[in-house]
């Protein structure tokens, strides 16, 4: 595993974590709001096993990646850096990528579709993603999601990045993972958190567009999404499917790690 840094949107600097072999199948990770690259930890613990090629980072304001102010609410800065690591990872159109996205990392790639099209991703693999946000993605947030809105764009105690990582799993998290995410959690500060809040896109007339293949994945006790949103995702795509994983919270790589590798392969390989 390798750590590396690209110029993303406006000279953001980001932080890349890669691993696997060269010539493996691409897989490009991009995380959810507050988080990091870390969350890709049991995809990446795996590369060299599978074959795979497996790059993901710390989007702007997070991890070890440049936390720039006013930096947050341009579609355009998004997709520049999904273009920067993409391009960076070596995809091509001889070489395309299949894109991991969770959460808030649906809105980033869907971005990234919008202002640049689907020439060097192969496929797209959403884990309780929203292409949406603001007040097109009000109808598939949950209660306890929105009731925390104020507490992510103004809390930098900490205490706000912990609720929301114990709301991303529902079966308990290995002690040091744990400890791992939050720490990285931890590096996201409120005002990241605000700008990327105070977004409102929709996205579907980007995910209409795209004709690679699409799979909406969600868990069944997501306490940020509805399923009914991967739902929609799958249905705007035109080649979309939905799976949805049993006792399984909002983030299914760490849930439901085998299903959701399984089903990946199927994609990959």
């Amino acid at each position: 595993m390798t750590t590396s840094q690209v110029t993303g949107g406006d000279g953001c600097t980001l932080n890349v974590v890669t691993a696997g072999p060269e010539d493996g199948p691409l897989i490009v990770g991009i995380h959810g709001i507050g988080q990091s690259a870390t969350a890709y930890a049991p995809l990446l613990d795996v590369a060299d096993e599978r074959g795979w090629r497996v790059v993901t980072f710390d989007m702007r304001g997070h991890g070890d990646s440049d936390k720039p102010h006013d930096a947050y609410g341009d579609s355009q800065l998004w997709a520049d850096d999904v273009k920067a690591v993409l391009q960076a990872a070596g995809a091509s159109a001889q070489n395309r990528a299949t894109v991991l996205a969770w959460s808030y990392g649906g809105a980033v790639i869907t971005d990234y579709l919008a202002v640049y099209g689907a020439q060097l991703v192969k496929a797209i693999v959403t884990l309780g993603a929203t292409n949406k946000l603001g007040g097109p993605v009000g109808e598939f947030v949950t209660k306890e999601f929105g009731a925390m809105g104020k507490a992510i764009m103004t809390d930098d105690t900490g205490a706000v990045a912990e609720q929301l990582l114990d709301m991303c799993a529902a079966k308990p998290l290995d002690a040091g993972f744990r400890k791992e995410l939050l720490e990285r959690a931890k590096a996201c500060p409120a005002y990241v958190r605000n700008g990327m809040f105070r977004r409102t896109v929709d996205n579907d007339e980007a995910l209409a567009a795209y004709e690679g293949v699409v799979l909406a994945t969600h868990g069944d006790q997501d306490q940020m999404f509805t399923p009914a949103l991967s739902r929609h995702i799958a249905d705007t795509a035109k080649n979309g499917t939905f799976t949805q994983y049993s006792e399984c919270g909002h983030m299914p790589l760490w849930d439901a790690t085998d299903e959701f590798l399984a089903d990946l392969a199927k994609i990959v390989d």
